[in-house]
């Protein structure tokens, strides 16, 4: 989210798929991306594919790129200027995370970057097909800087970086409810990415832009029992820098670990 160039260490090579052991034990895998600062927002994936969204080209300007990896970790191809679109001042609208959802990609842009008035801060989902990354739709889900989405008994769920709450949109995003999450974030600011596991929530809360600042706050999970998220505990993050974007296919768990520029994996929490 910082306009500010941080210096970062990342390795360069093309790709490579690591294997090691996390601060709190958990065996994990990572995807090292193959340009600087693409590991920089959101991660959502399929059976065969990782999609990995930025709002960054490689000289830290905004740009939007979509980019793709096998599920072995093979660099695929990436969509530059996957997103164009302005806000109603002509402001730039930067990508969150990403999420898959039958066959389509789905991301949450937003104004916040451009340093709009807090009361112009909106925000977007872009809908895109799979393979081929072509756009198909953007849905207005107005104020707020929305981060992360993910889908629930039959509704779209979106988490914010400025508002400690998320919202339910039905299928093509029209607003049915706001629910109050009550864990507390710090400075860094809120949820970047979200999912569902039956009926509990996780959402992933911002990390440091750098190493050596503070390590990522956690995965926060929530039971829902309804009407109501009930705050269960926090969990560590497998990496220093795992706070940004985060989905789960399956038995993996995958975190976007913004100062190593990598995808880290997980079979748990």
């Amino acid at each position: 989210m910082k306009k500010v160039f941080i210096f970062m260490i990342v390795i360069t090579s093309l790709f490579s798929f690591s294997n090691s052991t996390s601060s709190n034990g958990l065996r994990t895998k990572s995807i090292q991306m193959n340009k600087f600062f693409r590991a920089w927002q959101g991660v959502g994936a399929d059976k065969k594919n990782i999609y990995v969204t930025t709002d960054r080209n490689t000289k830290f300007s905004l740009s939007n790129t979509i980019s793709v990896y096998d599920v072995s970790g093979k660099y695929v191809v990436e969509k530059q200027s996957a997103y164009t679109g302005k806000d109603e001042q002509g402001r730039f609208m930067s990508f969150g995370d990403c999420f898959v959802s039958n066959s389509f990609l789905y991301a949450t842009v937003y104004n916040f970057n451009s340093s709009p008035p807090i009361n112009e801060r909106i925000s977007r989902v872009v809908k895109y097909s799979l393979p081929d990354l072509k756009q198909i739709k953007e849905y207005d889900i107005g104020q707020g800087t929305a981060e992360s989405l993910a889908t629930y008994k039959g509704s779209f769920w979106v988490v914010y970086h400025d508002r400690n709450e998320v919202k339910r949109f039905d299928s093509k995003f029209r607003y049915q409810a706001t629910y109050p999450l009550s864990a507390q974030f710090g400075g860094e600011g809120g949820y970047q990415g979200i999912f569902f596991k039956d009926n509990e929530l996780y959402g992933n809360l911002h990390g440091s832009n750098q190493y050596g600042k503070e390590y990522a706050q956690g995965l926060d999970h929530y039971k829902f029992n309804g009407n109501t998220f009930e705050f269960i505990e926090r969990i560590k993050a497998p990496t220093y820098g795992a706070g940004q974007g985060v989905e789960k296919v399956g038995n993996r768990v995958y975190w976007v670990d913004r100062p190593a520029n990598k995808i880290i994996i997980t079979n748990e929490f």
